[in-house]
């Protein structure tokens, strides 16, 4: 059974978003309460504030508690920032004598040797994510259990952070007395909201631009490859408008939220706007290729640096389902266009679909990762629950055959 229901909690250097969904009587996920608050005391997702940043969570606990009508106690949380990393590595371990099946066991203990590797002091793994299986000589194999060998291997993606950033963490959500269920590296949420089997498989490569830092994922084979975080994201793109136009942060914001363009070519060669503000520049007009100059650059630079971080990738060269782009830094209008440009491949805008309730509020890009990480979790209870039951049918099928076994 389900829990009655499922709470995310999305910590990001613009806003702190928090989601509440439940299951219907279909297992449908629907969302029955989501809120955000502008983050205090967190610059490009590091924690420099921990009672700012206890505060704006609780206002957004609270207005998202209010509006589904529960008591949020246990929450799934996510985690980004420039101290996370990730590495990819292999495990071996022998079954037992030749002949025998590959066990849960089996597969729990390989998982476990491939984790196993040496991190710095100040480092540890948050997720072992499993990508494949070898069984003697056979590779590429999803599900080793039931087959015959005498040794199995298994390749993961190891996601890691540095302790004082998961440390400061949950002491945010201790200070609002609220309990960390689980912790998961946001692109990894975001990929399960958005991405399908199919771009899994053939290779798809999700890109989170948030406000101050852009996360990233690659799929391929239905397994994660490659992960990260670049530095920057949507508020370089305002600080380089607010020098350009010399106008404040603020105005350089609605500026590129109103008008933006990442791309030059997109813009008239006449078309002009309104400078917003009652201020020196309120009101006067410029030109909306000179806006688009100013951005295209930025955004080229950021696409770049994800592709110099992926593209050495085995599988990269590989990749069929081209690159989806997602989070409130994606949505400057031009932006596909330019992502395309760097990558030389298809691209698409990812928004959270399929889901029932409040679905018109989530259904954008900056709640992406939310509603990922509710998707996540319920997908990780559906396979804890899962491997109760065939745990609970093995345990039957091992009294019965003492039971038969006694009565020779």
């Amino acid at each position: 059974m389900h829990p009655e229901y499922l709470v995310g909690v999305d910590i990001g250097t613009t806003k702190v978003a928090v989601l509440v969904g439940e299951f219907s009587e279909e297992g449908k996920l629907r969302i029955i309460g989501a809120a955000s608050e502008p983050s205090d005391g967190i610059k490009k997702g590091i924690v420099v504030d921990l009672e700012e940043a206890a505060s704006s969570m609780q206002r957004s606990i609270d207005r998202a508690s209010k509006m589904a009508g529960v008591e949020i106690e246990g929450v799934c949380a996510g985690i980004s920032g420039p101290k996370i990393g990730s590495i990819n590595s292999r495990g071996t371990v022998s079954v037992g004598r030749i002949g025998d099946e590959v066990t849960a066991s089996d597969v729990s203990k390989v998982t476990e040797r491939a984790g196993n590797i040496t991190l710095p002091a100040d480092m540890e793994v948050i997720h072992i994510l499993p990508q494949d299986y070898t069984v003697d000589s056979q590779a590429g194999i999803k599900d080793p259990v039931g087959m015959t060998g005498s040794k199995l291997g298994a390749g993961v993606h190891l996601v890691t952070a540095q302790t004082s950033h998961v440390e400061n963490l949950i002491k945010i959500f201790e200070k609002n007395e609220v309990d960390i269920i689980n912790m998961v590296f946001l692109p990894v949420a975001s990929a399960e909201a958005l991405l399908t089997r199919e771009e899994k498989e053939s290779g798809c490569l999700l890109i989170d631009i948030g406000g101050g830092i852009t996360d990233y994922a690659f799929y391929y084979g239905g397994s994660i490859r490659a992960s990260g975080v670049i530095p920057a994201g949507g508020d370089n793109i305002t600080r380089d408008l607010g020098i350009g136009l010399r106008v404040s942060e603020s105005v350089a914001e609605e500026i590129k939220i109103r008008d933006g363009l990442a791309l030059e070519s997109l813009a008239g060669e006449d078309e002009v706007v309104v400078m917003p503000g009652e201020q020196e520049n309120g009101g006067r007009e410029i030109r909306k290729q000179i806006i688009a100059a100013i951005i295209e650059p930025r955004c080229e630079e950021l696409f770049s640096m994800v592709k110099d971080a992926v593209s050495p990738n085995r599988y990269y060269s590989m990749m069929g389902g081209g690159v989806v782009i997602t989070g409130g830094g994606s949505k400057v209008m031009g932006m596909k266009n330019v992502a395309s440009q760097v990558f030389d491949m298809p691209v698409r805008r990812g928004v959270p679909e399929g889901l029932d309730g409040l679905a018109e509020i989530v259904s954008e890009e900056s709640w992406s990762a939310g509603v990922g990480l509710l998707v996540f979790e319920s997908e990780r209870l559906i396979r804890e629950e899962a491997e109760k039951r065939k745990q609970k049918s093995f345990d039957w099928m091992f009294r019965s055959i003492r039971k038969i076994a006694s009565l020779f």
